[in-house]
């Protein structure tokens, strides 16, 4: 039960930011307008996060959750096509990513979405290198598609990244 008030809180808070961020800019935004907005108290924000807590770990966490529960009902296109997922997901919370670049939030992004790709798996250290330029491959289209407005379907842009992939294995 406690998780589940915790969770509720963090989700409560994520979501007063983002709501605030709909209205003005990120960086004038602190702690205490956004636990204002969510109508929970300042104690309550640092007994759910931890001092260094700031908003973009709200972000993240809001962020994380929405991809936790996406994937719960998407198991088996995960396993096909982890990426057309990921792409998949990012289109339909477009509106949050554009928020997100809006407000020059691009290594938040960039954060997420390696957390996504990597998942908390661990490599040694040639596999990591080849998995970061893989990371921040599928970031580049990520960020060019949100500068783009998301003008392109999610099934447009997973040909873009197989174009990309197949082209430099056939440079071999």
């Amino acid at each position: 039960m406690k998780k589940n008030q915790t969770e509720f809180m963090k989700l409560c808070l994520a979501d007063a930011l983002i709501k605030l961020m709909l209205r003005q800019d990120f960086s004038s935004i602190n702690i205490n307008t956004i636990c204002e907005e969510a109508g929970i108290g300042r104690t309550s924000f640092y007994r759910h996060f931890d001092k260094k807590a700031n908003k973009e770990d709200l972000l993240k966490y809001k962020l994380h959750y929405e991809w936790k529960t996406y994937m719960d009902f998407h198991p088996e296109e995960n396993e096909k096509d982890k990426a057309g997922v990921l792409f998949q997901f990012i289109y339909d919370n477009r509106n949050l990513f554009s928020l997100f670049y809006k407000n020059g939030l691009i290594t938040t992004i960039m954060s997420i979405v390696e957390d996504f790709l990597v998942e908390g798996e661990t490599y040694g250290k040639d596999y990591a290198y080849i998995m970061s330029y893989m990371i921040y491959g599928y970031f580049g289209i990520i960020y060019q598609w949100i500068k783009y407005d998301f003008d392109e379907t999610p099934e447009q842009v997973s040909g873009h990244m197989q174009k990309a992939i197949t082209s430099a294995m056939q440079k071999k």
